[in-house]
């Protein structure tokens, strides 16, 4: 993936975080939750990794993308998208 197509969906997730008025706590506790209901922690989003897709360009995994999606009231293939996902 193209490092300027990951410095652009790192822009887009910190700022819909900011928007939701989240920081990197409250994301993680909601990402337990989920991850509780789901019965998998590969839903749970650390501060520090939520700093790294924020600020490092890393890529989330699938599962990180779901929590993502949820807790920013988003769709999963938005945030897909902004990674060079086709929806189709």
């Amino acid at each position: 993936m193209a490092k300027r197509k990951r410095k652009q969906a790192s822009i887009r997730l910190r700022a819909i975080r900011r928007k939701r008025g989240l920081t990197f706590a409250e994301v993680h506790s909601r990402s337990l939750a989920i991850a509780k209901e789901l019965g998998r922690k590969e839903f749970v989003i650390p501060p520090s990794r939520l700093h790294d897709f924020e600020v490092q360009g890393v890529v989330p995994s699938i599962f990180r993308v779901y929590t993502l999606a949820r807790v920013y009231r988003s769709r999963v293939f938005t945030i897909l998208s902004w990674y060079g996902v086709p929806k189709r």
